[in-house]
Order: structure tokens, then C-alpha cells, then sequence
């Protein structure tokens, strides 16, 4: 009988099927049917509820043991261990021979993995770090770290915070502005641009074994075009410098993914390249007519 994992595997198969063409649609729900993976149901939904609740809980009580004692590196070593417990404890979990936590063992090994890195971020607070200091050493730990939880227990997931810690790395950030207002940062375009191109390439060497890696060239490809384009687009606004070159080079970046996509017959290249060639060009509108149109008229062309 097969497990839930392997049900849901089949399911996500049968979908990367129809849409590259192998499958027709009424083959892809006579298959959808069979090895439909159990849903998301309610007492799912309260269980994973409590789940979070607990943690939330004994985040709580580590707060509170660290403000009892009043030593900030106290503090710190304790979300270190419990991190560390955590991912020995998700490990744990996924040796299950009858795979009965496909996945509540990766849940539990994500968040030990960040509480890990969090931990660590407190101790650098608690040793006098600068900021500089504290994201190159967080990063350091994080990064390794969730690519081998990834790797080891072959994680999409996890893998998807590896590739996001290893850009906020290299060149971005989450800041919270004024009263709980979200700004995405991009710090360094350029050096992210060169960050994207290689994460790209390491996707197209993972689709050529994904056999032996699962989908995991989806989250580098996905991801890396994500911030090459966004990165591009920055630096091809008029206010930079060499704003022209960097307006060549975002429009040969769309195109060359629409070419290659179609070389390739992939179908994620041909998105992300039709996407950004009219996002380019709506961009490059908006900066020559925007101070030539009445906003009416503007809104009304859109």
C-alpha cells in the first residue's frame, strides 16, 4: 500500500506532466484520482494549529528564562541547543521506515534550523557584534546549513530557505519601516545579479541530473530568475548610473529567456522571459511619458 509521501509525489508528477505535454488532461485526472494524497482536512488543520501553538509557548519560557537569569548570552546558548534539538529530533523523524512523518519531520527540522540561526544571531548581539558582522556570520551558519538539511533529507522546502538566506546574503534584506510596513531591500543589484546568474547555472546542471535530485532545479531556476529580473530592473531606472546599458541588458535577459525556453521547451524560462520583457517595456514607458500624460489619460492606456 502506498504511503502518503509516495501518493503525493505521484500527484506532483502527474502535474509537471500535463504541463510539459506528456500527459493528456483527462489521463492526468484519471491518475489525479488515483493517487490523490489525503487532504488537508480539519483535524489536520487543528493539529498543525497546536503544533505551533507549543512552540510559540516555549519560545515564551525560553524569553522568560533568559530575562530571569539577564544574561543576553545565556539567552542565546539556550535557542542554540533547543535549534540543535530540534533538527536531531526532525532527523529522527524522517528515519521512519512507514514514513508517518513525511511532514511533520521537515516542519520540525525548519524551524530548528532557524531557531539554530537565530540563536547564533543573539549571540552576536550578546557579544557586542555590529550589524555587519552579525548578517556575514548568521549567514555563514544558515546558509550550509540548510542546503545539507536539504540535501540530506531531500527537502524542497528547506532548500527554498537555503536559496532565499544565501540572497538576503549576498545583497538583500526584509526591513519593517515606520508601523508595520514591509519594504523589500535590494542593497547590491549588481552583486546580485552575478549571485542569480550562478545560482541559474547550478539549476541547469541539477535539471540534467533530476533524477538523483528530485525537483530541486525548480526552487534554484524559479528563485534565481526571480532576482536576476528584479535586480536588472533596478538598475536600468533612469537615476542610476549607465542606466542605458543596464536597459540593454535587462531586455536581452527577457529575451534570452523566451529563446532559450523555447530551445529548451521549458516552460519556467519561457514565463519568467515573457513576463519581463513587457514588464521592461511598461517601465521604460513609464519613465519617458509619465511627466508628458495627465494621470487620466495614463490610467486609462493601462
Amino acid at each position: 500500500m502506498l504511503t502518503r509521501a509516495v501518493k503525493q509525489r505521484l500527484a506532483d508528477d502527474v502535474h509537471l506532466w500535463l504541463g510539459d505535454g506528456l500527459i493528456s488532461p483527462e489521463v492526468a485526472g484519471v491518475l489525479r484520482e488515483r493517487y490523490e494524497a489525503q487532504g488537508f482536512g480539519l483535524s489536520t488543520v487543528v493539529k498543525y494549529l497546536g503544533i505551533a501553538g507549543g512552540a510559540l509557548c516555549a519560545f515564551g519560557l525560553l524569553g522568560l528564562v533568559g530575562f530571569m537569569v539577564g544574561s543576553a548570552a545565556f539567552g542565546g546558548a539556550i535557542v542554540v541547543a533547543v535549534g540543535g534539538g530540534l533538527m536531531a529530533v526532525g532527523i529522527k523523524l524522517s528515519r521512519d521506515l512507514r514514513h508517518r512523518y513525511a511532514f511533520s519531520s521537515r516542519a520540525v527540522t525548519a524551524l530548528g534550523a532557524m531557531t539554530f540561526a537565530s540563536g547564533v544571531a543573539l549571540l552576536c548581539k550578546a557579544f557586542g557584534a555590529s550589524d555587519n558582522a552579525t548578517v556575514v556570520l548568521v549567514g555563514a551558519c544558515a546558509v550550509p546549513l540548510y542546503a545539507f538539511l536539504a540535501y540530506r533529507m531531500k527537502d524542497g522546502f528547506l532548500l527554498v530557505l537555503a536559496t532565499l538566506a544565501f540572497f538576503h546574503w549576498v545583497g538583500s534584506w526584509a526591513a519593517m519601516v515606520g508601523r508595520s510596513t514591509y519594504a523589500f531591500e535590494v542593497d547590491q543589484p549588481k552583486v546580485m545579479c552575478g549571485a542569480a546568474v550562478g545560482v541559474l547555472l547550478v539549476g541547469f546542471w541539477h535539471e540534467r541530473r533530476k533524477a538523483r535530485f528530485l525537483r530541486f532545479y525548480l526552487v534554484y531556476e524559479s528563485l534565481a530568475l526571480v532576482y536576476l529580473t528584479l535586480s536588472l530592473l533596478i538598475l536600468s531606472i533612469g537615476w542610476h548610473t549607465d542606466a542605458l546599458r543596464w536597459t540593454l541588458a535587462s531586455t536581452a535577459a527577457a529575451l534570452a529567456q523566451i529563446v532559450l525556453g523555447a530551445r529548451l521547451q521549458s516552460a519556467l524560462l519561457m514565463g519568467f522571459g515573457v513576463t519581463a520583457a513587457p514588464l521592461d517595456l511598461f517601465t521604460r514607458y513609464f519613465e519617458r511619458f509619465w511627466d508628458r500624460l495627465s494621470l487620466g489619460v495614463f490610467l486609462a492606456e493601462i
